[in-house]
C-alpha cells in the first residue's frame, strides 16, 4: 500500500511541513484538527 504522504500534493505537502515547523504541531494532531473541523460543517 502506498503511504499516505505521497498521495498529497507536493506543493501542498511542503506548506504542511512550513506551517508544522512553524507552529510546533505534529501532523496527527493538525489532521485530526482538520478532520473535526470538516465534520462539523
Amino acid at each position: 500500500m502506498e503511504p499516505f504522504s505521497s498521495k498529497i500534493e507536493i506543493e501542498l505537502r511542503d506548506e504542511l511541513d512550513a506551517y508544522i515547523e512553524a507552529t510546533g504541531i505534529t501532523i496527527t494532531d493538525f489532521l485530526d484538527e482538520a478532520i473535526r473541523a470538516r465534520l462539523t460543517k
